[in-house]
């Protein structure tokens, strides 16, 4: 009972929680969530529900990030600080959540509602009218949608990689004692 109090007591365990569940969190918004709403669901529905899943998927690996570095063993940022080979994937998952969050998700959203929106324009002019369509206003829609989409799935994959690869360097951490 002793050591289970002192275990409460120790950074360790919220360490491995914070990291347990930002990997978790990572793999399954990458591998599950995302792949099953994009087949059963409507492209309306999709962009809809992606509006809303996105920033706080986002905000989340932020703050998971944030907490895994700060329960550090053995004294939180302080040990942190001195073991380089930990804080590089941690400073990484930042750096690419960060972004995705701030920059590339929110323009990934913006671009796919507009491109949405011409498509539909483009096919409602066709069928009313006949009319030539603006192909350049398409093609504009569809490489600033290609390109922020790219990038977020890029960082997003470089973020699970250091994230993977932090597993790695606390788990030699933790082999070597503690």
């Amino acid at each position: 009972m002793a050591r289970l109090l002192q275990t409460i007591g120790h950074l360790l365990p919220y360490h491995l929680f914070a990291y347990g569940t930002l990997l978790g969190t990572q793999i399954y918004q990458t591998f599950v969530n995302t792949k099953l709403c994009f087949q059963y669901l409507p492209m309306r529905e999709f962009l809809a529900l992606q509006k809303r899943v996105f920033p706080v998927y986002f905000a989340s690996q932020v703050g998971l990030v944030v907490l895994t570095a700060a329960t550090y063993p053995p004294y939180s940022i302080f040990s942190l600080v001195n073991d380089l080979w930990s804080a590089g994937p941690l400073l990484v998952v930042l750096g690419t959540g960060g972004l995705n969050w701030v920059v590339y998700g929110p323009r990934t959203t913006t671009a796919s509602f507009v491109r949405k929106a011409v498509h539909d324009a483009k096919e409602k002019q066709q069928s009313d009218q006949g009319d030539e369509v603006d192909e350049g206003k398409v093609q504009r829609a569809d490489k600033a949608f290609k390109f922020n989409h790219a990038m977020s799935i890029h960082l997003n994959a470089i973020s699970l990689v250091a994230t993977v690869w932090y597993g790695f360097t606390l788990s030699s951490y933790l082999l070597g004692g503690v």
